[in-house]
């Protein structure tokens, strides 16, 4: 595909769901912040609330995030009295992460936020739209994960001017 069959920034998927973000920062934070939490940390609680205690490892592939931001970012809510890091019984090498009671309260906060997001995009999709918009978000991010291909393709695009 050419590069001016291509759509313009506003309309590219990258871009848009960087907006997203964004838009999802604004809002969240002031229920958040005054509580300590960013969207990395209330991800982070409302994915134990769900799942309970996790190895550092699985919060590294849910997150989607490098083992250094995980790490940085739990070492901060346990410093917080969020979480709780423990050496695995059964693997010194593992260490598990879950909630203490600070931040089972706190989660309840996180919990209501993303209901409430929840409930707001529940409100303008049908439900088939959004089973789609979830569906194509989920192949979005797979499609991503190619990474030395990407890299790849980009040096020819440079390549070709």
């Amino acid at each position: 595909m050419a590069h001016a069959d291509l759509p313009r920034l506003e309309n590219r998927v990258t871009f848009l769901t960087h907006r997203i973000n964004a838009r999802l920062q604004q809002v969240s934070l002031p229920v958040i912040s005054p509580h300590g939490m960013d969207l990395y940390s209330s991800r982070i609680l409302f994915a134990l609330d769900q799942n309970g205690p996790m190895k550092v490892g699985q919060l590294v592939e849910l997150m989607a995030l490098p083992q250094s931001t995980i790490s940085h970012q739990l070492k901060r809510m346990e410093k917080s009295g969020l979480i709780r890091r423990t050496r695995s019984d059964q693997d010194n090498r593992s260490v598990e992460v879950s909630q203490t009671e600070a931040g089972i309260e706190v989660t309840r906060i996180c919990t209501a936020l993303s209901d409430a997001v929840t409930e707001r995009l529940n409100a303008a999709f049908a439900p088939d739209e959004m089973q789609a918009l979830i569906e194509g978000l989920n192949r979005v991010f797979e499609a991503l994960g190619d990474l030395p291909s990407l890299e790849a393709r980009c040096e020819e695009l440079i390549a070709e001017g």
